[in-house]
């Protein structure tokens, strides 16, 4: 097993944190309720009011903070509610019970006995002073003493125990603190300040802790009392912290006019204005300022916190303040300042430890979650060091701090997800500025790609522009390298814009990004250095096509292509004549379709919106040099004006216009393109109604053809030479699992004069297979010839081969080679003129066409073909069930179920015949079409059903004829005997032996049957 780094030497392991809440438990408890009697003085040990102070205590420690409070105030109220215990009861909790509890090892005991104390001092020390009226004993010295006394680590302890008297301590100094009893008479809190600090003298680990108390002490203290404090931490080395500058920086805020120390932040007292000593600070270094080396320093932590200290947030929050300030601008200075002094030139330098970078990322990742209130300060997070740094650390899951700069990119991607305003302020900088173009690429992830889904309309054009302007002018020693580069992923980028959604109303911006990489395909409105190269040209036409995948998902998309090509000019593309006169009549059609679709009501809108969106995908195809695009639209208006206007000339009188759809549609389901798939499905949804029993049929003859080489080339009229075996690829292994992504399958059809060939081009639209490959989508073809020379040409190999090692080839007719006596006798530049030409010979050999994997291709072509050829038929059945033709479409779905061994395909028969069976008992109730017809259709299924033995495949042809059957039946009820005598008949050959049927073939029709009688 390889090694895996360790990181328990290397990442400290984190310290209890006494301030942080507990997370409730998800189940909700059952709270327990207490009698709020006075306690006992000196309850016996198996009495009630034992038990019962013990489990109010023992609550005291519940993890469930409600619990805890019902369990405090339980306390509260048994000491000192109505008359009071005495003062004998009451020492006595605070010995035995309450300062005990702080120093326990129990999970939330601190919490909840430093809630009960801090409302027990309340009521000592606060308003109601009962120190001074019923407990006079109990004195504030005294209580601090009992304190102390119960956290002091007498004896021999274990690390764990000592660690907890030292947390004790600091809990209990602060229940003073948030009693608010210290400021009445000054000289207590000069005690509990002194206790603080040698407390976080005697415990580094503490002092981030023991400084929040003092923070929290500011808000109740007078300038004098300030002012003392300040010269204390002074004394003790804290001045110069973390928690130092916390502490200054809120009694600047409390007290601004306030005299301050002259060190070490001034007599101004502010942190913020001496940022190379506030960035020592911050990192715990050793000050060698002038005029701060006679400053005594405090002991450095030791421990690393893997949390951000407080700090930062009283740090932050006086920079946000300064923002709703008149002065704004000056704000946003300093705080760019700040953030490069105190933070990127701080914790992000190169020499910075991997644990101070940590605290960076945390800081970034703080500010980035809250955009209602650092949103105006997200560009000046972005420094040089710090992005540096995220990118080294995304790209190698090897680094120490991997998972925190993924972490990062997650914030990131967050933060724009539920503030897309922020967009335009972080994009920049990281793909301009202190980042990278390709900062997806650099740090291996999908942060930009996922930002920008979050694009709407008000962030847009900012995006687009901040996305174009780097790409335009590039320079540099590889600029035409790099422009090629970038320019490819501003392609992704644009295309990562494009939603995936179906409501895209309001969403105007779309149509700039499509401009945008239309220009770039195909026109020369852009000025670019170096100029634009054939291809990026060619990968901005993929990423275009794959932006019309996603937007015609829906029929309303068709909007989108069709009134592109009249917002550019393709001047970068050069037609002829001929070709310039086709795509100007194209064009002046395609804006009589759009006109005549806006004019048209709802429910006659649909043919013209699919025409317009295959026409216009034809004119960009004839825009990309696709050389059958000018056939295709010849084609197109020819539909146009027999299917939509119902014009027709001399010429074309006897063209079944339907007919030519189809197979217009058939090619463009042949090629492996989503777009094209998709586009197909809309025209063939919105003509349906006018195919023809011809168009139906070239559909079903698809699905006979068979899954092999052969099959491809019958289908599309592709022949071997004469005399040539013919490998048909019919091998069955692994038939079931073909794989159906009908976006990467290979088309190989050769012969240009074919059936549909004539409408097979190669697809540019590689951008549906990856959004985010560079390179189009190979097309595969060779020719008829060469596949059938391969024996030919492994032959001369084979005798190349002999001749070059001086042996005799296995074909008596090759010549032989002379003789050679050994390879001693070969000189070293023969032995090498040796070695290149076996390198030469090995690799041509390489190169020569594979059979069995032509033929595999060839299998997956036909199974993805006709995978798409049934989609447009449930498209069929669906809507068509009323349509006599439909039923035409019953006998060739069943026998590709018989005949198939393709899973998928299975399925999707099983579906058509499921989907015609549904949507039947909801067509036309009193049945359709020639009745001798569709008995004879039933004939040929129950013949079908003799011939295979599968029990899917009997269901299959049982729900079918049964579907014919209910047609009859609705036709005229006298004729179902005409059907029964079918059914008699084969129970007859079955019963007899002669013919051999599966049981749930005539199963399905006896509960027909029985249906059907109960239904009377």
């Amino acid at each position: 097993m390889g090694s895996k780094r360790k990181r328990s030497n290397q990442e400290p392991v984190q310290v209890e944190q006494p301030a942080k809440k507990l997370q409730r438990s998800s189940k909700p408890a059952q709270l327990v309720s207490f009698d709020n009697a006075p306690f006992l003085d000196q309850p016996d040990r198996k009495s009630t009011e034992f038990k019962r102070e013990v489990e109010t205590y023992g609550l005291l420690a519940d993890e469930n903070e409600a619990q805890r409070l019902i369990a405090a105030s339980a306390v509260v109220l048994g000491l000192l509610g109505g008359e009071g215990v005495e003062l004998s009861t009451l020492q006595r909790h605070f010995e035995r019970r309450l300062f005990r509890g702080l120093a326990s090892g129990a999970r939330a005991a601190r919490l909840g006995f430093s809630i009960a104390i801090t409302e027990i001092l309340m009521e000592l020390f606060g308003k109601r002073n009962l120190a001074e009226t019923k407990y006079k004993g109990m004195t504030f010295e005294k209580v601090l003493g009992i304190l102390l006394e119960k956290t002091k680590p007498d004896g021999d302890l274990s690390g764990q125990e000592e660690k907890d008297h030292a947390l004790g301590l600091l809990f209990g100094l602060h229940t003073f603190v948030k009693a608010n009893i210290l400021f009445h008479q000054e000289d207590r809190w000069f005690i509990i300040l002194d206790k603080l600090l040698e407390l976080s003298n005697r415990k580094p680990w503490l002092r981030e802790e023991c400084g929040a108390v003092i923070v929290q002490a500011v808000s109740q203290m007078n300038a004098s009392q300030a002012e003392k404090t300040l010269d204390k931490l002074i004394e003790s080395g804290l001045a110069i912290s973390p928690e130092g500058v916390g502490i200054w920086v809120t009694a600047r805020d409390r007290f601004p006019d306030m005299k301050y120390p002259s060190k070490p932040w001034g007599p101004t007292g502010q942190p913020l204005d001496r940022l190379q000593t506030l960035s020592k600070a911050l990192k715990e270094s050793a000050i060698n300022e002038q005029g701060s080396k006679n400053l005594q320093q405090a002991k450095q932590t030791g421990n690393w916190n893997p949390q951000l200290h407080f700090v930062w947030d009283i740090v932050l929050a006086k920079f946000l303040a300064s923002l709703k300030q008149k002065d704004r601008a000056g704000a946003k200075s300093n705080f760019e300042n700040f953030w490069k002094i105190a933070v990127d030139e701080n914790l992000f330098s190169t020499t910075a430890s991997r644990e101070r970078k940590y605290w960076g990322f945390l800081l970034f990742q703080k500010v980035l979650q809250n955009p209602s209130s650092y949103a105006k300060l997200f560009p000046y997070i972005f420094s040089h060091n710090l992005v540096r740094c995220l990118i080294n650390h995304s790209q190698d899951a090897d680094r120490f701090l991997h998972r925190s700069a993924e972490r990062s990119l997650k914030v990131l991607t967050q933060t724009v997800a539920s503030t897309p305003n922020a967009l335009p302020a972080i994009l920049p900088r990281l793909v301009s500025g202190h980042g990278v173009y390709s900062f997806d690429r650099m740090t291996k992830s999908k942060t930009v790609e996922s930002m920008l889904a979050s694009v709407n309309n008000k962030n847009a054009m900012d995006v687009i522009q901040i996305l174009l302007e780097p790409v335009l002018n590039v320079t540099g020693s590889e600029a035409e390298k790099d422009a090629d580069t970038k320019r490819t992923i501003l392609g992704d980028y644009l295309l990562a814009m494009i939603p995936k959604v179906q409501d895209l109303d309001g969403a105007h911006w779309i149509d700039e990004a499509l401009l945008l990489m239309a220009n770039f395909s195909y026109s020369d409105t852009l000025t670019c250095s170096p100029p634009l190269s054939q291809k990026t040209r060619e990968l901005f036409r993929n990423r275009l096509t794959s932006s019309f995948t996603r937007l015609v998902s829906d029929i309303k998309g068709y909007v989108y292509p069709c009134s592109l090509l009249s917002k550019f000019a393709p001047d970068a593309i050069q037609m002829d004549a001929d070709i310039t006169k086709v795509k100007d009549y194209a064009l002046l059609t395609l804006e009589k379709i759009l006109k005549n679709a806006k004019k048209a009501k709802a429910k006659n809108q649909p043919p013209l919106q699919a025409l317009a969106l295959i026409y216009g995908l034809v004119i960009f195809q004839l825009y990309n040099s696709e050389t059958e695009s000018v056939s295709i639209l010849d084609e197109l208006k020819l539909c146009y004006n027999k299917l939509v206007r119902h014009k027709e000339s001399e010429d074309d009188a006897d063209v079944d216009a339907s007919e030519v759809l189809v197979e217009l549609l058939l090619s463009l389901v042949a090629k492996p393109s989503a777009l094209l798939r998709k586009v197909a499905q809309h025209v063939f949804q919105a003509f349906m109604a006018d195919i023809t029993e011809g168009g139906l049929q070239l559909m079903t003859d698809v699905l006979g053809s068979g899954e092999s080489l052969r099959g491809q080339q019958e289908l599309f009229d592709q022949q071997p030479e004469d005399g040539e075996d013919m490998e048909d690829g019919s091998d069955n292994e692994g038939d079931s699992d073909i794989e159906m992504d009908s976006d990467v399958e290979i088309i190989d059809f050769n012969d240009s004069e074919g059936h549909l060939i004539g409408h097979l081009t190669d697809s540019s639209d590689a951008g549906e297979k990856e959004e985010d490959e560079e390179d189009e989508e190979e097309s595969c073809e060779e020719s008829e010839d060469e596949s059938f020379k391969n024996d030919d040409e492994i032959q001369k190999l084979n005798a190349a081969l002999a001749l070059a090692l001086g042996t005799h080839s296995h074909d008596p007719a090759a010549p032989a080679a002379e003789h050679s006596d050994s390879d001693a006798d070969m000189t070293d530049s023969e032995m090498m003129a040796l070695d290149s030409k076996l390198i030469e010979i090995f690799s041509a050999r390489k190169n020569l066409p594979n059979k069995k994997q032509e033929a595999k291709n060839a299998k997956e072509t036909m199974v993805n073909f006709k995978s798409r050829v049934l989609d447009l038929l449930e498209i069929y059945v669906k809507k068509q069930a009323s349509n006599p033709l439909a039923m035409g479409i019953l006998l060739p779905t069943l026998r590709l179920i018989r005949t198939t061994n393709a899973k998928p395909l299975i399925n999707k028969a099983h579906g058509i015949i499921s989907a015609l069976q549904k949507a039947s008992k909801e067509a036309n109730k009193r049945g359709m079409g020639d009745i001798e017809e569709q008995l004879m259709l039933i004939r040929e299924i129950h013949g079908d059903a003799a011939k295979n033995q599968s029990r899917g495949f009997a269901m299959a042809a049982s729900t079918a004829c049964i579907i014919v059957a209910l047609n009859v039946w609705r036709h005229d009820k006298d004729n179902i005997g005409k059907v029964a005598a079918i059914y008699s008949g084969t129970s007859s050959g079955w019963m007899k032996g002669d013919l051999t049927i599966q049981p749930e073939f005539l199963t399905g029709w006896h509960n027909w049957v029985i249906s059907i009688a109960r239904s009377k």
